[in-house]
């Protein structure tokens, strides 16, 4: 846990009165912010860029998983200010107390620069209005076809039925990603706990594991890029992070209907002790001329109004493509999280 060095200096008497009434004052002079979140998620130029600005020395930890990050947080974790939940583990941090309501006036800036026509109706299933959090990145998982190896397809899941590229397909290892996807696919809810629907997706999946080589959600993005593999999903970023811009023009990337969308999102938490640095970091991120750097970086569509137009670069997709194609999945009830489980354990055995 962050503790200012000064502390140590004083007696425990005025340590204890510190604490009870000294906060405001110990942010205000704090001059570090510690940001849990996603392996790359930030550009370095941007946290340079703010370490230059204001003398507040950035302190990075990384997650591989959202319920890796939820599970360290309640497990006592302390000293974070900012992480960077997904909207299924979002609205549960939020009905747990776990991130603090947003002051939108020290924030009035990013909040109008906000595209909340396009995006604030998807914020009602886990942070209606962005009261707890701003929305970050804007996609959903799609399917990266090499092109150099296959001419004709269909641009939806029906691909992982195509026999002739046996062992040269792969989807997600993630349980959400990809038993999700199948759900909405069928036509049903990614947060189903209707057996006959679970059924049917678990049949479908089995149908295509036949055609994959695996599931896989760490190095979809490098084999691909090497040519071992034609058909693969996952995120347009790790794909094209990988490719050669010559290999790039060879290569599509679609989001199928019945893709899961996904919102990353910038939260405080609660019980954050720099809390006035984590106002301070949030500004200066959402500012347009440096949001473009986080646009250039993901090329995700940018929820900042003006980022795309500023720039030479053009998105993997667009928004027209995610809205239309996916849907934003929900948390599971209990008794969907342990139905789903099972069902998807049964798939990754067969």
């Amino acid at each position: 846990m962050f503790k200012l060095k000064k502390l140590f200096l004083i007696s425990f008497m005025l340590f204890t009165l510190f604490s009870c009434g000294g906060g405001k004052d110990a942010d205000k002079e704090s001059k570090t912010l510690s940001i849990y979140t996603w392996t790359y998620f930030i550009p370095k130029e941007v946290l340079d860029g703010f370490e230059q600005e204001t003398g507040i020395k950035v302190q990075l930890d990384y997650y591989d998983t959202n319920e890796q990050m939820y599970a360290k947080l309640k497990s006592g974790a302390r000293g974070y200010d900012i992480v960077s939940p997904s909207t299924d583990i979002l609205s549960v941090m939020r009905e747990e107390g776990m991130l603090m309501k947003l002051d939108k006036e020290k924030l009035k800036d990013v909040y109008s620069n906000l595209k909340m026509d396009e995006i604030a109706k998807f914020s009602e299933s886990y942070d209606p209005q962005f009261q707890y959090s701003l929305p970050y990145t804007f996609s959903a998982t799609g399917i990266a076809v090499n092109t150099k190896y296959i001419k004709d397809y269909p641009k939806s899941f029906d691909i992982f039925a195509m026999s002739q590229y046996k062992g040269r397909m792969t989807m997600l290892d993630d349980m959400r990603e990809t038993l999700g996807a199948t759900l909405q696919y069928l036509g049903y809810s990614a947060e189903t706990s209707n057996d006959q629907e679970l059924e049917a997706a678990k049949s479908k999946l089995l149908e295509w594991k036949k055609n994959l080589a695996k599931f896989d959600s760490t190095t979809f993005g490098k084999n691909f890029a090497s040519g071992e593999f034609y058909i693969s999903h996952g995120y347009a970023e790790n794909y094209f992070e990988e490719l050669s811009e010559e290999d790039a023009e060879t290569t599509d990337y679609f989001i199928p209907k019945g893709a899961m969308m996904y919102i990353d999102s910038m939260a405080i938490l609660a019980n954050s002790p720099n809390k006035e640095n984590a106002y301070k970091f949030l500004e200066y991120l959402y500012r347009p001329e440096n949001f473009k750097k986080v646009y250039e970086v993901f090329r995700a569509p940018s929820v900042i109004k003006g980022v795309e137009e500023s720039s030479s670069v053009k998105p993997y997709v667009t928004f027209e493509d995610v809205i239309n194609n996916s849907k934003l999945p929900k948390a599971l009830s209990n008794e969907a999280l342990e139905k789903q489980q099972k069902i998807w354990e049964s798939i990754k055995l067969q």
